[in-house]
């Protein structure tokens, strides 16, 4: 995981372990870690913590006033391991990145996951501050859309939609979906847990083909595998509506707004065999009607 870490955020990882032995700590807890990424003084970080928890020495004298380490430091030539909370926050910064599609892990992504793990000091001092995972997550997805250009792969397929797209004739389909949820489990679907994200969709993998060139077929040729978090069915509608190249529309008794983390293994290439894999994987039905 650490070969994923940018420079500054490696280096703050070097500075949450300087910090915990300086305050004589036995384990580099969640409030070193803090102190770890300030020290790097990123302006974006500066930005999403400085306006509302204050200056780093400020975050530096409340985390003195409420540790209840001794006094004394501990040598530079001591091994100081990563506490229980503080592990927590690693993989959760992990999974923030990948939540948001990045190949790297910054210390952006740390602040994510002090935010995350909803314990140890630094969230406390977070969140007596009014910091919280789901604002702070947007505020990083605007900056980043703002700007970063899309990855290689994702600018060259909007290059060849784009291009496709004077010759693609709108849909005139007179062919809708009904989208149900069966009754039982379902391996591919599972209710997203509550993680403090308000309502934040995110994809980990949603790859679709460019459209074909030749002939007069230019619509969507293949598609997954798919991996969704914190999404509604209708959102996943959206997704699988160009590859059907219909509406989908989603019959939900228990409720439009309910959320999944979704799971769909293989590629598909027909309508046929997507649609038996999201009823036997995700235990959604797709009913094909006439308009």
């Amino acid at each position: 995981m650490f070969e994923r870490f940018t420079e500054p955020a490696r280096r703050s990882l070097f500075f949450a372990r300087y910090e915990a032995g300086v305050l004589g700590s036995e384990k580099i807890e969640t409030e070193h870690l803090l102190l770890g990424i300030l020290k790097e003084r990123e302006p974006l970080l500066e930005q999403l913590i400085g306006a509302a928890a204050g200056s780093p020495s400020e975050i530096r004298h409340r985390i003195e006033e409420r540790s209840d380490a001794p006094a004394s430091s501990v040598p530079i030539s001591a091994e100081i391991p990563f506490s229980k909370n503080a592990k927590q926050v690693l993989e959760c910064t992990a999974e923030e990145s990948e939540r948001l599609l990045h190949r790297e892990i910054g210390t952006e992504h740390l602040l994510l996951g002090l935010l995350r793990v909803e314990r140890g000091l630094a969230w406390e001092i977070l969140r007596d501050k009014g910091l919280a995972l789901a604002p702070v997550r947007e505020a990083l997805v605007m900056h980043v859309s703002a700007t970063s250009p899309p990855p290689p792969e994702i600018a060259g397929m909007i290059a060849a939609m784009s291009s496709l797209g004077a010759e693609r004739p709108r849909r005139q389909s007179t062919v809708v979906y009904e989208m149900a949820a069966l009754d039982g489990p379902s391996p591919g679907r599972r209710t997203a847990a509550d993680d403090g994200s308000g309502g934040f969709a995110s994809f980990s993998t949603v790859d679709v083909s460019t459209f074909r060139q030749d002939g007069t077929d230019r619509g969507v040729h293949s598609i997954g595998p798919l991996s969704m978090w914190a999404t509604t069915l209708p959102q996943l509608a959206l997704v699988l509506e160009d590859f059907l190249d219909a509406p989908v529309l989603v019959l939900d008794h228990s409720g439009l707004n309910q959320r999944f983390d979704i799971e769909l293994h293989g590629t598909y290439d027909s309508a046929e065999t997507l649609i038996a894999a999201v009823r036997d994987q995700l235990g959604l039905e797709l009913t094909k009607l006439s308009s």
